[in-house]
């Protein structure tokens, strides 16, 4: 299996954006205040999940280490 472009990984979160908005019974307007709602509930997930010390600044931190290598290994393109 091939690791997927990041174009593919945006289009994958995107389609899971909308399904978070459809299930929160609200319209999709495809928003970054959309983004952060979703982010924000992840993170109470993460910390629901996680009983570490700090999960939450855990969790960003490996995101942004993922998102640093993805763009790394295909170039600055979303």
């Amino acid at each position: 299996m091939t690791e997927p472009t990041n174009a593919a990984r945006a289009q994958r979160a995107q389609t899971a954006l909308q399904h978070y908005i459809e299930a929160k019974a609200e319209a999709f307007e495809n928003s970054s205040s959309e983004i952060v709602d979703l982010i924000t509930d992840l993170l109470h997930l993460t910390a629901r999940l996680d009983e570490g010390d700090d999960p939450i600044e855990s969790t960003l931190r490996l995101a942004q280490m993922h998102f640093d290598a993805e763009t790394d290994e295909q170039g600055a393109a979303p």
